[in-house]
């Protein structure tokens, strides 16, 4: 460093030459400095900053008059040219992976431990002679000659440092040329010759001793490698054509997107989407189960995915309700499609789910109102076809069913048996006890005759105290036999009224279809005129089949009227 102080200096062309292509390199940092929203831009600067201290070391060397001040500003130089590959590869890996999540602090420690120490290996070089061997000397005598540098083993094992990272910058890009297409793939195979020049540049430099104004010409290579990322930054617009689109396709949406990677770290986000959770800063890879609002929600929500459907997320605080489509970042692999991340988009369907709660309620008191009005219409229908004293069916249901029974019966070849029932002496008692107690005597009667006929029975109320009994299936004995039954207990058993039990006796004739009639009409005749006979005769009797009688046991004395 000494030596430098007294060293004499030359501002030659080389040296001019040096400091326009650094001025450059400053206003092209500058300008990306300037630009947002493309993958890698913070490694970008950080690579132009590499790119100024080399060229800066450069041009330092150039000026230098003196051997050993030429040696010095070269060792000053490794700083540069470590770091420059290393972020140049980071830089295309974050590009051309849409990696848009800054580098941590930890991230650029790491990255500068290398050109660190390949920088104490170079300034080190006079107490162990490995890293510039003792052939390292002027080309000549004249003043400012360039060095011929004699290069160690140290200098082999950066070499080789450096070239593993330029090999993996190459692979990244022709990579992505190969598996793109249409303008993309024409923007990557610019970036793969961009990426040879400094290549070739170097390894010409290194293998065969190739130099420019007698100095590596690597530095030299990587500001033409500037130059045409500055064409094709501002002439094909590769890097504005991102944040324009961005702008338009997500920024603009008026519903929440968020962009996530695998381990739910929330990587980008529109202003919907921040608006909604409340932030402004400090939310780039933030975990979204800490987003305020929906976060945890939505967090919940991914890990337990319905496949193939979009899930509806509610928020209690303020009422409204998103459709959250959810949709994997993948990239092409060999062993298949690999995820990047997730992008979540929130379209917001208040307006649609309020009324398709407003119609669901609508529908529901429909439905509601309907099953009221099916029961009023079934109650009035029963009405309708029942008496509203006993409960039994009345003539309006009289033919609906024996249509049917007939019909049955005429597939099975099986008999109808239909009987015609009258109360004995009922007009007398409603004279003697009043039609209340003659509507508990009908109702008592009514429960009688249901309660000891079959379930396939019917009993129907056709008058005032006139019952008709249809049996399915009852041949004349076997109705006769019912009838007979009937008939005993009932005058057998004193009825209870409200004021006191009451004994009836009835009357009946019968009818067997297809016997004694075809028709309902023609069965009711032969059983009302069997009927008829059954009063004349004394009462208290079954009359009918053709000719048969039979006199039912006597009634008890009624008791007293209480």
């Amino acid at each position: 460093m000494n030596a430098c102080l007294a060293s004499d200096w030359f501002m030659g062309g080389p040296v001019v030459f040096t400091a326009l292509v650094g001025l450059g390199v400053m206003l092209m940092a500058l300008w990306v400095s300037r630009q947002r929203y493309f993958p890698g831009r913070e490694i970008f600067i950080v690579l132009h900053l590499g790119i100024l201290w080399w060229l800066t070391a450069a041009g330092l060397e150039l000026a230098a008059q003196a051997p050993d001040c030429k040696v010095f500003w070269a060792s000053m130089a490794w700083p540069g040219i470590v770091g420059v590959p290393t972020f140049w590869a980071v830089f295309l890996w974050q590009y051309v992976n849409s990696i848009r999540e800054p580098l941590s602090l930890r991230g650029y420690l790491a990255l500068t431990i290398a050109p660190l120490l390949a920088s104490c290996l170079a300034l080190s070089n006079p107490w162990h002679q490995l890293f510039y061997g003792p052939g390292t000397m002027p080309v000549d005598g004249a003043p400012g000659s360039p060095i011929r540098y004699d290069h160690g083993l140290l200098f082999n094992i950066v070499a080789v440092y450096v070239y593993v990272f330029m090999l993996f910058c190459l692979a990244v890009v022709t990579r992505a040329a190969l598996a793109s297409q249409g303008l993309h793939r024409r923007h990557y195979l610019a970036f793969v010759l961009v990426t040879c020049v400094p290549w070739v540049a170097n390894f010409a430099y290194v293998g065969y001793g190739w130099t420019l104004f007698g100095f590596d010409p690597t530095p030299f290579s990587f500001a033409f490698t500037l130059v045409a990322f500055a064409f094709l930054i501002l002439g094909v617009r590769l890097f504005d054509l991102l944040p324009v689109a961005r702008h338009l396709l997500l920024e603009e949406l008026p519903d929440p997107v968020l962009v996530i990677d695998p381990r739910q770290r929330v990587i980008d986000a529109n202003p919907a989407a921040l608006e909604l959770a409340g932030l402004c800063s400090e939310w780039q890879g933030r975990p979204l189960a800490d987003w305020p609002v929906y976060g945890d929600d939505l967090a919940l929500m991914l890990r337990t995915p319905e496949s193939g459907k979009e899930q509806l997320l509610a928020l209690a605080s303020s009422s409204r309700y998103f459709e959250v489509r959810c949709r994997d970042i993948e990239r092409a692999t060999r062993n298949g499609p690999f995820v990047l991340g997730q992008i979540l988009y929130l379209r917001d369907v208040s307006e649609r789910h309020c009324s398709e709660l407003k119609l669901a309620e609508a529908l529901a008191t429909s439905e509601e109102r309907l099953r009221t009005i099916t029961r009023l219409h079934e109650q009035m229908q029963e009405q309708a076809l029942c008496d509203p004293l006993t409960g039994l069916y009345n003539r309006r249901y009289l033919n609906d069913f024996f249509s049917r029974e007939l019909a049955r019966s005429q597939r099975e070849q099986t008999p109808i048996a239909l009987a015609l029932i009258d109360l004995d002496h009922f007009k007398q008692l409603n004279d003697r006890y009043g039609h209340l107690v003659g509507d508990d005597v009908l109702k008592a009667v009514a429960g009688h005759l249901s309660h000891n006929l079959r379930s396939s029975d019917a009993v129907f109320r056709i008058g005032g105290e006139e019952f008709l009994l249809i049996l399915p299936g009852a041949t004349g004995d076997e109705a006769y036999a019912r009838l007979d039954g009937l008939c005993g207990s009932l005058a057998g058993s004193p009825l209870p009224t409200r004021d006191g039990p009451v004994s009836v006796t009835l009357s009946a004739g019968m009818a067997v279809w297809p016997t004694q009639g075809q028709a309902l009409e023609e069965l009711m005749q032969v059983a009302d005129a069997a009927l008829y006979e059954a009063k004349r005769n004394g009462r208290n009797q079954v009359r009918g089949w053709p000719s048969l009688s039979l006199r039912c046991a006597e009634p008890s004395a009624p008791a007293s009227v209480r």
